[in-house]
């Protein structure tokens, strides 16, 4: 039904041990930090509790409750009077007429009233019990003036009660008085990722929930933090949609203002503001804290105070060196956010120039400072030195934050010798570490300066501009154009973005120039992967293969989505390529090959098992782009498991003058996969000439390119046209130590095909199936083993492998839980404990408990007899 009701997100294990509590006359204490989920808990709790015919009295508790109202007879008044009809019996009438009576100040003025006051709310309590089962709640009993007091007549009465508390707030003679205490922690991974899909409507991308946990940082099991900060992206717009899901525009996030411990942390004042400031740009600790109350004024006490409640709330954290750090990057955005970006800049500016002026601060932490004041200080000749000295003492150690070192250094020398050594170290640095927005940065800045060597400036340029998604600036372009030395790598620029797939050749005439260490004498190994690259179009291969470790391979941006998308397709994480896809889709305009690549491979990937989805991803796909092996490779899998085989066929001869035309300039992406499904389709359909014709061009392009990929190619053709299954054997030889799962499994099943031992064969194709999800090809096998009269193996749900008990002992080891911890969720010794988690091992092959828990996570997780 539409509005049936879904279950809470995890805590299981707490909602089964309150369960086990209700009906019992126990004081249960749950407690964990705000935002944790301890409201949701309860009511959840309260839901239950009702369907098993316990009656349940509600009494949360509020920052504006009367302090002198210490057993809180108003909130008891005041729940049975909203209550009327559920507990209107006469006892329960009279009694709350007494305490209404009694409920005034001037009743706790004196022992005499106080003691009546409370025997008539443990009787009201008694008659309700005396009807039915009873739990009475006190949501956030730390807000009660006293506590225990405020629980004291249901807990007299003999009542289930449950209380939550706030870790750092709740007083600490509730836990030692409670018969049972309730830590919640932080939720896992999966959960958070649950709770933020259905908020959103079940419409999130995957990349959404870990990108979200990557900024919440330590309050990424928080669920109350998780939803607050997919509020705000979704109100400002953050989520936008890619082919049928919400990704995020961008991976700046920050929590929104009214979270409680941004105004917590705002609400400290100007100390605290500029403390997490300059804490969230590293290199601050509690030795710096006097320079820091100096440069602003502050009083030194005060600001080591605030400190104090910063690392206390959670908002900082303090190494045992004393360096703080903060716990959450959406949470120092947030607070940092309110100083604005010239208010931000003014802090940092004036922290560093208080540093050069004591003269006493290390120079590793005086060069970070200088270095993130950035251009809000004035140059000056005098910091390159020591900018210059700390950033080669860093350069083994953290090379990316070497060169933002060098980069400071750069800014603050003057024209000269030393100038252009630094630009030339910067350069080449921020290419080794893959920083290639701040290359770009750079370059704009050397361009207009007109300093630099440049064949350098162009080449750096290029590879900025191909990595960040952006054509070159006009002022770069045109103050580097028209000369003899800049024309390759600007001219690759111009090619990238006109679309044209680049080979490691082009490459190679565009940057290996800018390599410091001349290449060594090409092996037959390296002309392997340069093969490969070229026919996976493989770009940052390519400029690995070109560069060498002169390379950083990029960690964002829109080279480094295809990257992953590519390696995932290849090594069979099916799973995330529709994720890598979108966020391409989102990180570059204008569209250039690489997109063209991942779109295909993921209408490749989606045609097995939503082909609807996969039509849209080849739909934004030209007919004519420049990759034409690949497009029709990927549409002839899409139109075969749809349509038909001949049709497919036909297709793929349709556009194979096109595909056999652009091979013969060497653009050879897709190629080998292309042919080899043009076989299985003829194959299949039985037409031996047409077969004949795929191996005799098959065997033409692997004598012209040679290479891996293509001679296993020609042995599947050579193995279906001629029913060889040692050509098919020695296909998944070649393929076996290689990088594509897909291609090995096709290998697998041709082997099948036509080999001496086909349910060998069709069982390890099956086994890569699984595997990547490919579900239509799974189908396929097992159909044509049972036509065979094989018998397929029979796929069984994990479930059934495993007792509750123990698919409980397993759900709490995938939570870190220990022996003790989970001898107490379910209620048996330690020991019996100790021996399920044997008897496990020995069952599943898991040797220890992480095996075990990833097991269950990857859905590996299987039993035997």
């Amino acid at each position: 039904m539409a509005n049936e009701r879904k279950a809470v997100v995890g805590r299981a294990t707490e909602l089964a041990a309150l369960g086990e509590c209700a009906d019992t006359d126990a004081l249960v204490l749950v407690s964990g930090p705000g935002g944790i989920g301890r409201t949701t808990l309860l009511n959840e709790f309260a839901r239950t509790a009702g369907e098993r015919g316990i009656r349940v009295i509600a009494l949360p508790c509020a920052v504006d409750e009367e302090r002198w109202d210490l057993f809180r007879a108003k909130a008891v008044v005041e729940f049975f009077r909203n209550s009327f009809a559920e507990f209107g019996s006469p006892d329960v009438l009279e009694s709350l007429a007494a305490i209404t009576r009694s409920c005034r100040p001037e009743t706790y003025e004196s022992a005499r009233s106080r003691i009546a006051l409370f025997t008539d709310l443990v009787r009201l309590f008694d008659h309700v019990r005396a009807e039915a089962p009873l739990v009475v709640l006190a949501d956030d009993v730390h807000l009660a003036a006293r506590p225990l007091l405020a629980m004291a007549a249901a807990r007299r009465a003999g009542c289930t009660v449950v209380a939550t508390a706030g870790t750092d707030v709740g007083p600490a003679e509730m836990s030692g008085l409670a018969d049972r205490v309730l830590d919640l922690g932080p939720m896992s991974a999966g959960e958070i990722g649950e709770l933020l899909n259905r908020a959103a409507g079940g419409r999130l991308d995957a990349s959404v929930a870990p990108a979200l946990r990557t900024a919440l940082g330590e309050l990424a099991g928080n669920p109350a933090a998780a939803l607050a900060l997919l509020d705000r992206v979704r109100r400002e717009d953050g989520l936008t949609e890619v082919v049928g899901r919400l990704c995020l525009r961008n991976l700046v996030i920050a929590l929104p203002a009214e979270h409680d411990l941004v105004a917590r942390t705002t609400g400290l004042g100007d100390v605290a503001v500029r403390l997490v400031a300059l804490a969230a740009a590293g290199w601050f600790g509690v030795d710096e804290l006097p320079l820091f109350a100096e440069a602003f004024g502050h009083d030194l006490a005060d600001s080591g105070a605030v400190v104090d409640r910063l690392v206390a709330a959670g908002v900082l954290r303090c190494a045992d060196d004393g360096v703080l750090t903060t716990a959450s990057p959406a949470l120092a955005d947030s607070v940092v956010g309110t100083l604005g970006t010239d208010g931000l800049a003014a802090v940092r500016r004036t922290f560093a120039v208080h540093l050069l002026r004591s003269g006493s601060a290390r120079p590793a932490v005086l060069a970070a400072h200088v270095a993130r004041a950035g251009t809000a200080l004035s140059p000056d000749a005098a910091l390159v030195p020591v900018l210059d000295r700390e950033a080669a003492r860093l350069l083994r150690v953290d090379p990316a934050l070497s060169a933002r070192w060098y980069r400071a250094a750069l800014w603050h020398c003057p024209a000269g010798q030393d100038h252009e050594r630094l630009l030339w170290t910067v350069l080449h640095l921020l290419v080794r570490v893959g920083d290639h927005e701040l290359l770009a940065e750079v370059v704009e800045d050397a361009v207009r300066a007109g300093t630099g060597n440049r064949y350098e400036l162009a080449a750096a340029a290029a590879l900025a501009s191909v990595h960040i998604g952006r054509p070159l600036s006009g002022a770069v372009h045109s103050a580097l154009a028209g000369y003899a030395e800049t024309r390759a790598p600007l001219a690759f620029a111009v090619r990238w973005f006109a679309g044209t797939p680049m080979r490691v050749s082009d490459v190679a005439a565009a940057f290996a120039e800018f390599r410091i260490e001349p290449c060594a004498v090409v092996d037959l190994a390296e002309i392997e992967a340069i093969r490969a690259a070229d026919d996976n179009h493989d770009v940052v291969a390519m400029f690995r293969l070109v560069l060498g470790d002169e390379y950083g391979e990029p960690a964002s941006g829109p080279l480094a989505s295809c990257t992953r998308l590519l390696r995932d397709y290849l090594g069979g994480n099916w799973q995330s390529i529709t994720s890598h896809a979108r966020r391409l889709e989102l990180d570059a305009a204008p569209r250039v090959a690489i997109h063209d690549v991942a779109r295909l491979l993921t209408a490749e990937v989606l045609s097995s098992t939503d082909h609807k989805t996969a039509a849209r991803w080849l739909e934004l796909v030209d007919q004519d782009c420049a990759l034409p092996a690949l497009r029709a490779w990927t549409e002839l899998g899409l139109l075969y498991r749809s349509v038909g085989w001949r049709e497919a066929a036909e297709l793929g001869w349709a556009a194979y003058d096109r595909v056999r035309d652009e091979a013969e300039l060497d653009n050879t992406a897709g190629l080998r996969w292309f042919l080899a499904r043009m076989g299985y389709l003829e194959w299949t359909i039985g037409d031996t000439c047409a077969l004949a014709r795929v191996h005799a061009e098959t065997e033409r392009w692997h004598a012209r390119f040679g290479g891996t990929g293509l001679h296993a190619t020609e042995r599947i053709v050579r193995a279906l046209a001629g029913r060889d299954g040692a050509a098919a054997a020695e296909a998944v030889e070649l393929l076996r130590g290689g990088e594509s799962q897909a291609e090995l499994m096709r290998a697998c099943v041709t082997a099948a095909y036509v080999g001496d031992d086909p349910a060998t064969w069709y069982q390890e194709a099956l086994s890569i199936a699984k595997r990547l999800g490919e579900g239509w090809m799974d189908a396929h096998i097992r159909r044509t083993m049972r036509e065979l009269g094989m018998a397929p193996p029979r796929a069984r749900a994990a479930r059934d492998d495993f007792s509750d008990v123990e698919l409980r002992i397993i759900a709490l080891v995938k939570q870190g839980r220990t022996n003790r911890q989970i001898a107490t969720a379910v209620r048996m010794s330690e020991k019996t404990v100790e021996n399920y988690l044997t008897r496990l091992f020995s069952r599943t092959g898991c040797r220890t408990r992480l095996d075990l828990a990833a097991a269950s996570l990857e859905g590996r997780l299987v039993a035997q007899p």
